[in-house]
């Protein structure tokens, strides 16, 4: 899942954005040992299997989003996300993002025009992919936390902690994930190395989408962007 470029697309919250593997970074980002609880690796398998679950599954989900930056300022929006198997859209205030299997595409409105760039490095690796490599490189460990029940759906929850040996840039220190039986995201919370924290749980779920209806989704966001789009 790719999170947008610009400053102001930061409000589009995606987990580990990255155009490939070799975005691992080196720097420690763990907090200490003693502090982190046990990795498991049946837990690390039956994440990864859930976000590629839901990878392969259609829906629409709108989420409410918070930023809190490290000084305690709230930066609030809401995020609306598509899925199916041929198209990936996400949409939060001014920015879009819209993945295809060949192509992706990063959109803005400016004044009261839409414009969307392709970016130059083709497909995006699914979120699973990156993660499943990111743990099998030791760069976190994952862990099972209590389930819960979110707008009224039952979900399973993980905890994603930085190792110390290398990591996402936007995956942070430390990722909780709620998602449904299908893999669909239902509450996920990021805390970043500068302190920020960013969160999101969603407000509705809408499954067996068709193309139309995410297409819909990048319609919304402005009539112009499907003009924009090569």
């Amino acid at each position: 899942m790719r999170r947008p470029k610009a400053p102001d697309r930061r409000l589009a919250v995606g987990l580990f954005a990255a155009a490939g593997i070799g975005v691992l970074l080196t720097a420690g980002l763990a907090a200490s040992p003693s502090l982190l609880p046990a990795p498991s690796p049946r837990a690390a398998r039956e994440l990864v299997a859930l976000l590629r679950a839901g990878e392969g599954r259609s829906w629409l989900a709108t989420y409410d989003f918070t930023r809190t930056l490290a000084n305690g300022r709230e930066l609030r929006a809401t995020v609306s996300e598509g899925r199916t198997a041929g198209l990936h859209v996400l949409t939060a205030g001014s920015a879009m993002t819209i993945e295809s299997p060949t192509h992706t595409y990063d959109c803005t409105i400016v004044g009261a025009r839409s414009a969307c760039d392709e970016d130059a490095t083709g497909r995006v690796l699914p979120e699973s992919e990156v993660l499943r490599v990111a743990i099998a490189a030791g760069a976190y460990g994952v862990s099972r936390t209590p389930g819960t029940t979110i707008a009224g759906e039952r979900a399973s929850c993980f905890r994603v902690l930085a190792t110390g040996h290398g990591g996402l840039p936007d995956a942070g220190v430390e990722t909780d994930l709620c998602l449904a039986a299908d893999g669909v995201t239902l509450r996920d919370r990021v805390v970043h190395t500068t302190g920020n924290v960013d969160e999101r749980t969603v407000t509705s779920l809408r499954r067996g989408v068709s193309m139309h209806d995410v297409e819909g989704l990048a319609q919304g966001f402005d009539p112009e962007t499907g003009h924009s789009r090569r």
